[in-house]
């Protein structure tokens, strides 16, 4: 009997193999290297059983292959570089093995595939010391076979690379206008102590107390509108605290899924009874919009009153002559 009348194999009108099929079906062992004689085979799909070992590197012979599903088995060792040679590829699932490494591989078209077009381990955690390196995978999973899209930020679609790149950048620029604004507030009030006039002192301690009423007098930036240097340094060092805090919350938001210290959450899943990964969040739009009208609620007080002490101080600083 032809081989094309077994389970999970099709050929076409000559008889060569062009499709194998044979997930699930308990194989173990090892794949044979003889494999890379099916010159015309299409797609191969071997996910979801117990082969072991290498994959063969007789595999890159295979240059008509536009799909290849190797997942969920028990391979080992590095991928071969003949990946990097099946130029019709068009999806690549790997995961849930224990291969050390994979070859840069081209960026395979993800028109049909979307986002299930290349997976492997490439998340955290992983079952090594360091998650397999793919910049471009579609999808990274990790041990517990949670997976999660690998793709460009916003930020880095506008060209920084990252949330700390981005942050230092709004960082200095909120400090320039911090000092230009020091600097002129200084120069003003230097002005007014030589002219001496008790109306330009009154508006000044006027713009003082209307600062302290929105700041707090129990909150340490109150020592912003003194002319204590002990209290500018306090002020300053809680500053600068809070700002070191803050970064080891950006640190964590970076989308880098090789790194153990992020927080994103592996939200989607790749099963193994099918090519195509769906996530699994219990997110909604409904969650998100209650979300902002709470954060809105929060910090509406806090906004509004600063703007006010903004528009207030420059109303009455700009009113000197």
């Amino acid at each position: 009997a032809s081989c094309c009348d077994w389970k999970g194999i099709a050929c076409d009108d000559m008889n060569r193999v062009t499709k194998l099929s044979l997930s699930n079906n308990g194989l173990s062992g090892r794949l044979s290297e003889s494999i890379g004689n099916l010159t015309f085979v299409k797609e191969v799909d071997l996910s979801d059983n117990d082969i072991k070992a290498s994959i063969p590197t007789e595999l890159g012979k295979l240059s008509s292959l536009i799909y290849l599903r190797l997942s969920y088995n028990a391979f080992t060792g590095e991928a071969p570089e003949g990946l990097t040679e099946m130029k019709e590829l068009q999806l690549l699932q790997l995961q849930s093995n224990r291969i050390t490494k994979i070859p840069i591989i081209p960026r395979l078209d993800d028109i049909i595939h979307g986002q299930s077009t290349f997976v492997t381990d490439c998340g955290v955690p992983s079952a090594f010391d360091n998650a397999l390196e793919c910049d471009n995978c579609t999808m990274c999973c990790n041990i517990h076979e949670d997976c999660h899209p690998q793709e460009k930020t916003k930020l880095q679609k506008l060209g920084l690379k990252n949330y700390g790149t981005s942050a230092a950048v709004l960082l200095l620029i909120a400090l320039f206008f911090m000092v230009a604004f020091l600097l002129y507030i200084t120069a003003r009030r230097k002005n007014i102590g030589n002219t001496g006039t008790s109306e330009m002192e009154t508006s000044i301690k006027k713009v003082d107390m209307y600062a302290l009423s929105k700041i707090g007098k129990d909150s340490v930036y109150s020592y912003f509108v003194t002319d204590k240097v002990f209290g500018w340094f306090i002020a300053l060092a809680t500053l600068g605290t809070q700002v070191g805090i803050l970064v080891f919350f950006i640190n964590a938001s970076e989308a880098n899924l090789q790194n153990d210290g992020t927080d994103i959450q592996f939200t989607w899943q790749c099963p193994r009874d099918t090519d195509v990964c769906d996530e699994k969040s219990d997110w909604t739009t409904f969650g998100w919009i209650i979300f902002s009208v709470l954060m809105i609620a929060f910090l509406s007080k806090d906004m509004i009153n600063g703007s006010k002490l903004i528009y207030h101080s420059a109303k009455i600083t700009h009113s000197f002559k």
